[in-house]
């Protein structure tokens, strides 16, 4: 596979912006490059007006923007538009090109709805978390797919929770993980819940610089290990005196789980 991007086809002054991933290609080979190693993130939707236009204008490929408007026109699955743009530029050789089309083609086999899942999965894991959300929100949102099972849209509300934690927004977390737990009753996502509403509604608390030891990650990664009796009971029971309007008390409980969430952090960690 290549290495080193060497164009051979015109290098465009002006780039173009791919927005998913926040990047510029200015050249088909890099085009190339960028659709190889990202086909889990790619749909059709990739090659839209805007890149035909830079392949016919900017990158003056004219006979493969005609290509492309054509599949665009027939409404061509991902497969065709691919190998289209992969074998007319010639950057990498038929093996590898046969190696993509069977992922490709094994893509195919899920529904267009297990397919945004897993689009979305790979933004999260790629820390494309705008993206991630974005594609997590077209499965919610959208049309019910009633060929899966029920705990497939509890699983995506969980994942785009993880996505906004890792953003820093807890509050609307919260919302994922409650929307999560009571279509698919796992635990793990009203646990999260618990967590994400804590650090939500104490965002104007003042921890100390060790509690900004909770990075995004650090919070899920506490969230999977902390011990449910020592930590998530006492939790509910601080969330309960918030309520009573016995807020003294409310903080001192929430400090002294924080401090439990260290300790334990801490010996995960050794």
């Amino acid at each position: 596979m290549a290495g080193v991007i060497l164009s051979r086809s015109k290098y465009a002054e002006k780039p173009y912006y791919i927005t998913n991933m926040s990047i510029n290609i200015y050249s088909l080979e890099e085009l190339c490059y960028y659709i190889y190693n990202n086909i889990y993130l790619i749909g059709t939707d990739l090659v839209d007006d805007g890149l035909i236009s830079y392949i016919d204008n900017e990158l003056e490929e004219s006979e493969l923007a005609k290509q492309l408007q054509f599949l665009v026109s027939e409404e061509a699955g991902l497969s065709e538009i691919v190998m289209t743009i992969l074998h007319y530029v010639d950057y990498y050789d038929n093996d590898e090109i046969e190696e993509l089309k069977e992922i490709i083609d094994g893509l195919d086999k899920q529904n267009a709805t297990e397919r945004l899942k897993l689009r979305a999965d790979n933004f999260l894991n790629s820390r494309r978390y705008d993206s991630a959300i974005r594609n997590y929100e077209l499965i919610v949102y959208g049309r019910k797919d009633e060929s899966l099972p029920v705990d497939f849209y509890g699983n995506v509300w969980h994942n785009m929770g993880i996505a906004y934690v890792r953003m820093f927004f807890f509050r609307e977390a919260e919302v994922c993980f409650k929307t999560a737990y009571e279509i698919n009753k796992n635990i793990s996502s009203l646990k999260s819940s618990v967590v994400a509403k804590v650090l939500g509604e104490n965002g104007n608390m003042e921890f100390d610089d060790e509690m900004s030891y909770v990075t995004a990650k650090e919070v899920e990664t506490i969230m999977d290990h902390i011990d449910e009796e020592v930590s998530y009971v006492p939790l509910l029971n601080a969330i309960k005196l918030r309520e009573e309007g016995r807020m003294t008390e409310y903080n001192d409980a929430v400090n002294e789980v924080i401090d439990n969430w260290k300790n334990e952090y801490r010996n995960y960690m050794k």
